[in-house]
């Protein structure tokens, strides 16, 4: 095999890293999208964390084998001030209200390849919109954190 091909959970998260990334840069300067919550806490403010966080497994029939995945996406937003959290939270929960397009993935040489699949990611349900309180002395990266989960599918 020439490269590294990635499964769909992975493909589902760096389509979704991407397409926020996308979004962030052609609204907002100075706004680093990370998809590792590790590497959050290594930009300067403001950073915006999307990960995938856990797969959830439905049957698509009764008795079936056949399966319909659920994949639960958190994004976490580090901000610089209350106002800031507040605006990318909602830029953020606009953007997901629709679909964006799913992309496989693979890697060679340490290059990563993303290919349309014409297939999209769809947003079945947000579960959190909220302000994170970490504590009375928080850090700077978390003084004004919030986090947006979601649960998504492939529309295959």
């Amino acid at each position: 095999m020439a490269g590294s091909y990635f499964r769909k959970s992975r493909n589902i998260e760096l389509s979704t890293v991407y397409y926020i990334r996308t979004q962030i840069d052609a609204s907002w300067t100075n706004v680093t999208t990370v998809k590792s919550f590790k590497n959050a806490y290594d930009e300067d403010l403001p950073v915006v964390c999307v990960r995938l966080n856990d797969t959830l497994f439905n049957r698509k029939e009764i008795g079936a084998t056949t399966l319909e995945n659920r994949y639960g996406i958190i994004i976490d937003i580090f901000a610089t001030s209350d106002g800031q959290r507040l605006d990318l939270a909602d830029f953020i929960e606009n953007e997901i209200k629709g679909s964006w397009t799913y992309y496989t993935h693979s890697q060679s040489g340490g290059t990563l390849t993303r290919t349309d699949d014409s297939t999209k990611v769809v947003l079945q349900e947000i579960t959190q919109n909220s302000k994170v309180e970490i504590s009375d002395n928080p850090e700077k990266q978390d003084r004004f954190r919030h986090i947006i989960s979601f649960i998504v599918r492939q529309n295959d």
